[in-house]
């Protein structure tokens, strides 16, 4: 399978990912069809696209003809043999279930021509241990997006252990095509990489709120005006590199054993879960959200982040 013989995609799984993931195929000028397990959930999805197709509208990234025609490129049915028919790339984005997942590349895979590629959306699940049910697990890789997937570049190209270098490359090609920043994760590991990187910066937010170092909305602000302020366009490695590696080298020698090293997250973790505090989807996490807040919220994120996007776009280009 080469690049240029994709032409039809089929998205198993039309939640949040899997509808945001087809869009962005669809805007690309791919046709894409949407399959999950009831009308409910397509008909749900289809009006997330329409929402987010809303917001591009609005900040002129697309106009209401490619809008058009980007909707008369997306079907959706609950008929898997609908779905995958004429297809040249399958992407699922089902519930991180491995047995779930594994049977249905069992499925996908008896159900496909041999030529098509085969991609998990998995968030920290092995690609290996996905494709150990398949007769060809060269043919199945990952590629794992970040929600909101119609926003957010960067797309993860996971190679499992029998994963073709074709089938990596292919990919990895098909994210530059989409628009996308991929990167390739060489060596599976739990968490992946954006979320060991996401997962070790969440352990230490824990631990300063626990000693009382810093207060939760504050150690928000650390983020969100500082390191997150400057790390679209500077990351870890190239600020040590701007400040100096023996500068670094010598905080690092002296703050990596006051750092938290904790193997578990804390009972304050627990504890709001055990209480039903669930954080945006229940009204209530660290921080407390009524309906509105929570729709502003959202709204604002997505103008940022299409704009924080243009941004990139424009200063790499200037």
């Amino acid at each position: 399978m080469n690049i240029a013989d994709i032409e039809k995609t089929a998205m198993i799984g039309a939640g949040t990912m899997g509808s945001g993931m087809g869009l962005c195929f669809a805007l690309t000028g791919y046709d894409v069809i949407l399959h999950d397990i009831s009308t409910e959930h397509l008909n749900q999805a289809l009006k997330r696209i329409d929402n987010s197709q809303e917001v591009l509208l609005r900040e002129s990234i697309i106009d209401s003809s490619q809008a058009e025609h980007v909707k008369g490129r997306i079907s959706a049915t609950t008929d898997l043999a609908e779905a995958l028919e004429g297809v040249q790339f399958v992407l699922e984005a089902v519930p991180e279930d491995l047995e779930l997942k594994q049977q249905l590349f069992k499925d996908l895979e008896a159900r496909c021509k041999p030529e098509v590629i085969l991609a998990t959306n998995t968030s920290g699940l092995s690609i290996t241990e996905i494709a150990s049910v398949c007769a060809h697990p060269e043919r199945i890789g990952g590629m794992h997006w970040v929600n909101p997937p119609e926003l957010v570049p960067l797309v993860e190209v996971i190679r499992g252990k029998n994963t073709s270098d074709s089938t990596v490359n292919l990919i990895y090609d098909l994210a530059l095509k989409l628009g996308k920043m991929p990167v390739k994760i060489n060596k599976e590991a739990p968490g992946i990489g954006l979320n060991r990187l996401q997962f070790a910066v969440l352990r230490e937010a824990f631990h300063m709120i626990t000693e009382g170092i810093v207060s939760a909305k504050d150690l928000d602000r650390i983020m969100k005006y500082g390191l997150g302020f400057r790390y679209p366009w500077i990351g870890p490695l190239e600020t040590a590199d701007l400040g100096g590696l023996d500068l670094f080298y010598n905080i690092s020698s002296y703050l990596f054993k006051e750092l938290s090293n904790a193997e578990m997250p804390p009972q304050s973790f627990r504890d709001l879960i055990e209480r039903g505090h669930l954080g945006i989807k229940t009204g209530q996490g660290f921080f407390e959200y009524t309906p509105e807040v929570r729709d502003e919220i959202l709204r604002k994120r997505n103008i940022y982040f299409v704009r924080q996007w243009k941004l990139i776009n424009e200063v790499k280009k200037a």
